[in-house]
């Protein structure tokens, strides 16, 4: 059994207005000698959606990142970076902005913070968006039904379609109705593999607001990151947002959480728009394992 003795924590909220709202986090500091099995035990022992773990890497304003949910290591995440940043900002007392650069197993990722009251408004560089093919009738109609949602439920100028700007998501866009969204199949994941999506991102295009859960169903995200992301991009290929507009994306309502994400496409065309994502971080909490 490794020691753990001394490794420190700080515990923020993310996409939160004020303390104990947004989606929780664990920052870990110092991890050069944790493996990937001691991050994920960790991570158990924290039962937190996502935890974030930080390791030096050279220059004052770099570190090398590995995210872990309850059940496996994520190549990239969006919450987590963002209260990772917040962390670092408050850590090494730098004042009223900063920037840094998180390398993580997917990409590196340029984040900026800048204190405000109460925490700190954080954004990240996401890049530019991928997007795979829209899906058609018949197999967007089964991965409604995989959701939760009748074939009634799907608006024929957004069809499904896969997105990523670090994780892949199948955005499913819906007319409503999102208190039905469930995983509703025990075999997501083997039905979005073959589609090259991680997971599946249900999302009410009328009221900018979404839901996603792990494949197995058992655990909703709060706030997505990852996904807000993909979400903006979609949207702009649709031609229901504008590019350098921000939008807001609600998420978390059903959790007693309610969240905003903000995005914006900085760019003059969809195609060379890079993806910023923003929330607000609130620390919460401090602790050191025995």
């Amino acid at each position: 059994m490794p020691s753990f003795s001394g490794l420190c924590y700080r515990q923020v909220d993310v996409f939160a207005s004020v303390p104990l709202s947004g989606n929780g986090l664990a920052v870990f500091f110092d991890c050069e000698e944790l493996s990937g099995a001691d991050m994920q035990a960790v991570t158990r022992e924290m039962r937190q959606y996502e935890s974030i773990f930080l390791c030096a890497a050279g220059a004052q304003d770099t570190f090398r990142a590995r995210i872990f949910t309850m059940e496996e290591e994520l190549a990239f995440a969006g919450h987590p970076v963002l209260g990772a940043a917040a962390a670092l900002h408050e850590a090494a007392d730098a004042g009223e902005e900063a920037s840094w650069r998180l390398v993580l197993a997917a990409k590196t990722v340029a984040v900026s913070t800048r204190a405000e009251p109460g925490g700190y408004r954080v954004t990240m560089n996401q890049g530019r968006a991928e997007f795979g093919a829209a899906l058609d009738g018949a197999v967007s109609s089964s991965f409604l039904a995989a959701l939760g949602f009748p074939a009634a439920a799907a608006l024929p100028d957004f069809p499904p379609q896969v997105v990523s700007t670090g994780l892949p998501y199948l955005i499913v866009p819906v007319a409503g109705g999102l208190e039905r969204a469930r995983v509703a199949v025990p075999d997501l994941a083997a039905r979005l593999a073959p589609l090259g999506a991680a997971f599946a991102y249900v999302l009410d295009v009328a009221r900018l607001e979404g839901r996603t859960w792990d494949n197995s169903g058992r655990d909703e995200d709060i706030a997505t990151g990852s996904a807000a992301g993909p979400v903006a991009a979609y949207l702009a290929s649709r031609g229901a947002v504008a590019l350098d507009t921000d939008i807001v994306l609600h998420q978390g309502r059903f959790l007693g959480r309610p969240s905003e994400i903000t995005m914006r496409l900085a760019g003059q065309t969809l195609a060379s728009a890079e993806v910023l994502v923003s929330g607000s971080v609130r620390p919460v909490a401090r602790g050191v394992f025995d």
